[in-house]
C-alpha cells in the first residue's frame, strides 16, 4: 500500500492509502464530499535532503523552455576521406 495526496476543489487536500498493483493512481473520491479529486505530486523526504538537491528536484517539476538560438552550436565533424575504407588506395 502507498499513501497518496489528493486535492479536492471544494474540501482541500487529503491523503489516502491505496493499493496500486502497478497501476497509476491519478484520481480518488474525496472522503468528505465524494467528488473526484486529482493527485498532487509531493517529492519524497525532501525536508531531510541537502538544499541544493531539494531545489533541483523542485525546479525540475516545471519544464524549462529554450529557444533554438540559445542552444549550443552544433560542430560538424570533418571526414578525412569520403570513403574511409578506400583511403589507403
Amino acid at each position: 500500500m502507498a499513501q497518496f495526496t489528493f486535492k479536492c476543489r471544494t474540501c482541500g487536500t487529503f491523503e489516502s492509502w491505496m493499493v496500486t498493483k502497478g497501476a497509476r493512481v491519478n484520481e480518488a473520491p474525496c472522503p468528505l464530499c465524494g467528488e473526484t479529486s486529482g493527485r498532487v505530486f509531493q517529492p519524497v523526504h525532501v525536508s531531510k535532503m541537502d538544499a541544493k538537491v531539494k531545489s533541483r528536484i523542485e525546479s525540475g517539476m516545471q519544464p524549462k523552455t529554450v529557444q533554438r538560438k540559445d542552444l549550443p552550436a552544433k560542430q560538424r565533424q570533418l571526414q578525412r576521406a569520403p570513403r574511409p575504407w578506400q583511403a589507403g588506395h
